[in-house]
């Protein structure tokens, strides 16, 4: 399977990143915090600008703090629903997936240190798709909040 699609991962890494792009900037514009080294208020984007290779930008993973976890929740199912993707833990698939790091990857932390780190409890967690019209994404996934 690797062997298989190692020659299409230039193409969906593009794809995924471009998206991921795309939507952190329309969400930012929305007022939403958005926590993406793509965005140039993020703390770390000159180092990653550095680092990365600019064919392949940021990275499709990205995060938004909508405030609190039954907001995160309620948001989750309605993107699920609109079929927008699939809530998991997993960041790998061609389809949008999404999560709570502080009740999965990082539910090992305890809740003082996780808002010491800045980990609020209504954190999500996107690794974007390969969604050829993202535009029509944005608009959909702006409709779940």
């Amino acid at each position: 399977s690797i062997l298989k699609n190692i020659h299409t991962l230039h193409l969906r890494m593009k794809q995924h990143s471009q998206n991921a792009l795309f939507l952190a900037n329309e969400l930012k514009n929305l007022g939403i915090r958005v926590m993406y080294p793509g965005l140039s208020k993020h703390p770390q984007h000159k180092l990653m600008t550095s680092l990365m290779n600019e064919q392949y930008g940021y990275s499709g993973i990205l995060a938004i703090d909508v405030g609190s976890i039954e907001t995160a929740e309620a948001v989750m199912e309605k993107m699920q629903d609109v079929n927008i993707g699939l809530l998991a833990v997993s960041l790998g698939y061609f389809k949008t997936l999404f999560s709570l790091p502080g009740n999965s990857t990082s539910s090992e932390i305890s809740d003082e240190e996780q808002v010491e780190m800045g980990l609020s409890k209504g954190i999500i967690r996107l690794s974007i798709g390969l969604d050829e019209n993202i535009k029509h994404t944005f608009k959909k996934m702006k409709d779940c909040k």
